[in-house]
């Protein structure tokens, strides 16, 4: 005869039972588990906790994902969580289901990414009553055979932030890649939008978003209060990074001599001609060939890739250490070397805050070796 025990929960009446006793009590302890710690999710699947997670009415209106965070979100769970626990109890998930979920991950970024999903996923099924237990995220990649990359090397006594003076292109380089750009069936609309992106600090999805009526020519200030991102193949224009607004400056003329503030205002009245014809509805500054939201991939695939040969920005493999974003940093040193102040640069790169800049741009251990040389005299 089997041993059966009953108990009340939420106010239903429910039993267990098992063929032994020491089976029974198994079972008993889950539910103790469950009811102390006022889970009352515990029974459901494990797809039912990775929908709550999903879930955008899950968080505050003001603190909902961005729409490309859901998507990575969703991704990740659609991919390497639901295939181990969609049909596994919560009360039943072990770490080893969580490890598995990390461990499919391909490769060690991308097992890091899925360690940061499996983190959030698990702190919301603890708070929403489908967990109890937190070590379930305290599991990373393994490589078990599969190949790691070389070890990342930095500067002893640098953040991680750190931008290393190599990794920026001098004014000489911007000024070869704006020439190389020049030389493309748009050239002199890209050589402007590489000018504008270098002494300006737009990152690509607050440039190609920018429109008419976000620049002051006479002040030469741009807003930066939109930005363009692509979801699923899809162009959306949403709030800038952090849904954090900025004004920033430009120059008159880089140090290359390049009239950057000439040749916007000439932009921009070109684009608000094509707004007012019709066939630039957002009067953007910067639209692809047919006067939409230009896309990364195209432009990169299509105008950047020739032009960064061209420039030198990469040897006959392809490789090279800079980027579009590159021309971010040669921005946001440019401050530094017009001597503006820190807090300044912050504001007008749109970080975080100030000690993100120092951080990345001024670093600690400048002035060490002349620091400790003038101690030792």
């Amino acid at each position: 005869m089997p041993w059966r025990a009953t108990f009340t929960e939420h106010g239903q009446r429910k039993y267990r039972q098992g063929a032994t006793e020491a089976k029974l009590a198994a079972k008993l302890e889950k539910v103790r588990e469950r009811l102390s710690a006022g889970a009352a999710n515990m029974e459901r699947p494990g797809a039912d906790l990775i929908a709550y997670y999903l879930d955008p009415d899950r968080l505050p209106f003001d603190e909902r994902w961005s729409r490309k965070h859901a998507h990575t979100q969703r991704r990740l769970c659609e991919r390497f969580a639901a295939p181990v626990i969609d049909a596994v109890t919560c009360q039943d998930i072990e770490t080893w289901h969580t490890q598995q979920i990390v461990n499919a991950a391909p490769t060690t970024g991308e097992g890091a990414r899925v360690a940061g999903m499996l983190s959030a996923l698990v702190a919301a099924g603890i708070e929403a009553g489908y967990l109890t237990d937190p070590r379930l995220a305290k599991v990373h990649w393994r490589a078990a055979g599969r190949r790691l990359p070389a070890p990342h090397v930095t500067v002893a006594g640098e953040s991680v932030l750190w931008v290393d003076p190599a990794e920026i292109p001098a004014y000489g380089d911007v000024d070869r890649l704006g020439k190389a750009l020049s030389r493309g069936r748009r050239g002199n609309l890209d050589e402007l939008m590489a000018a504008t992106a270098a002494y300006s600090g737009l990152r690509w999805g607050e440039l190609t978003a920018l429109t008419v009526g976000q620049i002051e020519t006479v002040a030469r200030v741009i807003t930066v209060d939109r930005k363009v991102v692509e979801v699923a193949g899809n162009l959306y224009i949403e709030a800038p990074k952090n849904r954090k607004y900025r004004r920033t400056i430009y120059p008159r003329r880089t140090p290359a001599d390049y009239p950057l503030a000439e040749k916007l205002s000439i932009r921009i009245k070109a684009a608000r001609a094509e707004q007012d014809a019709g066939i630039n509805p957002l009067g953007l500054i910067f639209p692809s060939p047919k006067f939409k939201l230009c896309r990364s991939s195209n432009f990169n695939r299509n105008v950047l890739q020739r032009a960064y040969a061209m420039a030198g920005w990469r040897d006959a493999d392809g490789n090279g250490k800079w980027t579009w974003h590159s021309l971010r940093h040669v921005f946001c040193t440019s401050l530094f070397t017009w001597k503006l102040d820190a807090t300044d640069v912050s504001c007008m790169a749109g970080h975080a805050n100030v000690r993100t800049t120092l951080l990345m741009y001024v670093g600690t251990t400048a002035g060490v070796l002349d620091r400790a040389r003038k101690a030792t005299d």
